[in-house]
C-alpha cells in the first residue's frame, strides 16, 4: 500500500482529468492492454472538444478467473476523485497483473462523461444514472410524496428549503424529506433525483460493453463504484446494496469485513432508492461476487440537497431563456465545490482510503 500519495492524479476538468488517464494507460505495457474502447458520446464538452466514456481491459488474459471492475463518474460531478482513484492506482494494479495471470482489471472512465464535462450530476437528458436501472417495461415506480414536494419546490419561486424541510419532517418523520426527494423518481423530468423513462445512453453503452468473453468467462469478480458526497468528511464509506442472505451479500461482508455497510439493514449512510447501478451488476455477477459503492464523504446531507436543488434551479432558468450553462455560474460551482472539495487533506484521504478498499477486493477474491 502506498503511504504517500501525489495529488496531481486530481484534476480540474473532465478534459484533463481524461488526459491524465490516457497519459496513464500509455505506460502500461501494451501486452497488458487487452481492450480500450472509448465510446463517444452524442454531445461535445464545453470546449467543444469531444466526449467519451472509456472502456479498459487489461491483463495477462483474454479470460481472466479474477476481475477488479472500477467505475468513475456514474454521477458526472464526482467523477473528479474516481479519475484520480484510477490514475493513482493503474501503476500499483499493473505491476500486480504482471505478477498475476489470473487478474483482470476493468476500467470504466466516465460511465457519464456530459456530466462530468459540465459540472452536473446528471447526464444531457437530466437524468441520474444512478436511478436508471429498473425495468422500463412495466409500471414506472410512482411516488405522491414527491409529486407534492416537487410542487412546493419548483413552483414557489420563494421557497425556503430549510423551512419546507422543517415542516416536512415534522408532519412525516426525520430525514423523511431528505429521503423523500433521494429516493428517486420517474413523473418529473425537471425535478431531482430523476431516472428517466427509458434506457439512458450511458445504460445502453453499458449493456454493449459488458458483454464481452472478458467478464463472462470469470469465476470472481469485485465491481467498486465510485463516488462521492455521502457520509463523514473524507472517509470512504463501503456501501452494500445486495439482499440479505444473497452470496453477494455474503461475499461483501466477507472480502471487506466491518467495512461493508448494509443499505437494507439501516447500517449505512445511504437508503434503499430505486434504479441503482448496482441492480445492473447484481444479475451479470451472480454468484460470483459482489458490487459496492465506494462513497466519499463531505459535506452535509441537508447541504447536498441545497446544492443539488439550487443547481437545478439554475439549470432550468439557463435552458428556459435558451442559453448556454456557464461553469461560472455560483449554482455550478457550489455543486462541483460540494461533490470535489477543494482541500488536499480531503484528497490525500481519498487516495489512501481507495488503497485500502482495493487491495481488500483483490484480496478477497483469492479467497
Amino acid at each position: 500500500m502506498n503511504i504517500k500519495k501525489d495529488l496531481s492524479c486530481f484534476q480540474t476538468s473532465y478534459a484533463a482529468a481524461r488526459a491524465r488517464f490516457l497519459q496513464c494507460i500509455s505506460a502500461v505495457p501494451s501486452e497488458l492492454i487487452r481492450q480500450h474502447d472509448p465510446y463517444l458520446h452524442p454531445l461535445a464538452g464545453p470546449d467543444g472538444a469531444a466526449l467519451y466514456l472509456d472502456w479498459l481491459q487489461l491483463g495477462q488474459r483474454d479470460t481472466p478467473e479474477r476481475i477488479l471492475v472500477l467505475i468513475v463518474g456514474t454521477h458526472g460531478i464526482e467523477g473528479y476523485a474516481g479519475s484520480a482513484i484510477v490514475c493513482d492506482q493503474l501503476c500499483d494494479l499493473t505491476t500486480q497483473l504482471q505478477q498475476d495471470a489470473e487478474l483482470g482489471v476493468i476500467v470504466i472512465h466516465a460511465l457519464n462523461p456530459w456530466g462530468f464535462a459540465w459540472q452536473r450530476r446528471y447526464d444531457h437528458e437530466g437524468i441520474d444514472l444512478n436511478r436508471n436501472f429498473i425495468d422500463f417495461t412495466g409500471p414506472l415506480p410512482a411516488d405522491a410524496n414527491y409529486d407534492r414536494l416537487h410542487q412546493r419546490l419548483f413552483s414557489d419561486t420563494g421557497v425556503s428549503l430549510k423551512a419546507l424541510a422543517t415542516a416536512w419532517n415534522q408532519r412525516w418523520g426525520v430525514h423523511h424529506f431528505e429521503e423523500t426527494i433521494t429516493t428517486g423518481q420517474y413523473q418529473h423530468a425537471d425535478g431531482l433525483f430523476y431516472g428517466g423513462r427509458d434506457h439512458s445512453w450511458s445504460r445502453k453503452v453499458l449493456a454493449q460493453a459488458s458483454d464481452t468473453p472478458f467478464l463472462k468467462s470469470a469465476s470472481r469478480i469485485a465491481v467498486i463504484d465510485l463516488h462521492t458526497g455521502l457520509g463523514p468528511y473524507g472517509h470512504g464509506e463501503v456501501i452494500n446494496d445486495h439482499t440479505p442472505g444473497s452470496a453477494g451479500f455474503k461475499l461483501a461482508a466477507q472480502w471487506y469485513g466491518a467495512n461493508a455497510q448494509a443499505v437494507l439493514l439501516g447500517d449505512s449512510c445511504s437508503s434503499p432508492k430505486h434504479g441503482l447501478l448496482d441492480f445492473y451488476w447484481h444479475p451479470l455477477i451472480a454468484e460470483r461476487g459482489c458490487f459496492v459503492t465506494l462513497e466519499f464523504g463531505t459535506y452535509s446531507l441537508e447541504g447536498l440537497i441545497a446544492v443539488s436543488f439550487e443547481e437545478q434551479r439554475y439549470h432550468l432558468s439557463h435552458r428556459q431563456a435558451q442559453t448556454a450553462r456557464s461553469l461560472k455560474a455560483p449554482a455550478v460551482i457550489a455543486l462541483r465545490d460540494f461533490f470535489y472539495p477543494q482541500d488536499d487533506t480531503w484528497r490525500a484521504l481519498v487516495l489512501f482510503r481507495a488503497d485500502q478498499i482495493i487491495q481488500l477486493a483483490l484480496r478477497g477474491m483469492r479467497t
